[in-house]
């Protein structure tokens, strides 16, 4: 690989990894949240953009930043209301996340990243609930795509699919973390869930995929499983 996009990049972890694994990759790491700049100033072969990916340019979007942990950030109002970290699951209490004011970021598209730095062989995207409104800044099919799923908003997950099956995907992948273990077919078992580097064992079309997908390995209301989706 010689060019990725790490979109919610953090405290590098991803970017580190793809330093290790590709020799004379590139990276273009963002993340919306400010502090994680100082992470990122010394690193080679590293472009930081502290940016929101999102549908449009120059839209300044409200940003929010939890209290404790400001690895945990994002810009989607209903994952602060619906998911694990608001409602709870048996591995989390309710509410064990408490969002801070909210800070305005300059919001930059796909498309714009893709114009100023070139064509990516992988973008990976993990920005907590605004997944589809990075996507949607995509209107040429790139590469690979892999971005992070959570079951209880599956419905997210579903949109950003038909988006990226209207700019040209047909192939598609999962894995994560699943509380029943590595028992499905067509979903890969990471016991870590979102660690980037797990690629499916096999790609599928959205008709085969979504049947076990959306029927077997997503259940609302638990809100347990997730992992990362590949499309390709």
């Amino acid at each position: 690989m010689k060019l990725i996009f790490d979109i919610g990049c953090n405290r590098g972890e991803f970017t580190d990894k793809c330093l290790q694994k590709h020799k004379d990759v590139r990276v273009v790491a963002i993340d919306a949240n400010p502090n994680f700049r100082a992470f990122y100033k010394d690193k080679e072969r590293v472009t930081f953009l502290n940016n929101l990916v999102g549908q449009d340019d120059e839209d300044y979007v409200d940003f929010y930043i939890e209290h404790a942990q400001d690895g945990i950030s994002t810009a989607s109002k209903k994952f602060m209301e619906n998911s694990r970290f608001t409602m709870g699951s048996k591995n989390l209490r309710p509410n064990s996340a408490t969002w801070g004011a909210p800070i305005k970021i300059e919001t930059i598209s796909l498309d714009t990243l893709i114009k100023n730095h070139g064509s990516p062989d992988l973008i990976k995207i993990d920005v907590e609930g605004y997944e589809y409104e990075a996507l949607s800044g995509l209107k040429e099919k790139q590469k690979q795509i892999c971005f992070e799923w959570h079951e209880e908003s599956v419905e997210e997950l579903i949109k950003c699919v038909e988006h990226l099956q209207g700019v040209g995907y047909a192939m598609f992948g999962v894995s994560g973390y699943f509380d029943e273990g590595d028992v499905f077919d067509k979903a890969t078992y990471d016991e870590r869930g979102d660690a980037y580097m797990t690629f499916p064992k096999n790609y599928y079309s959205w008709e085969e995929l979504s049947k076990e997908l959306l029927t077997s390995v997503c259940q609302a209301d638990r809100r347990v499983n997730y992992g990362m989706f590949f499309v390709r």
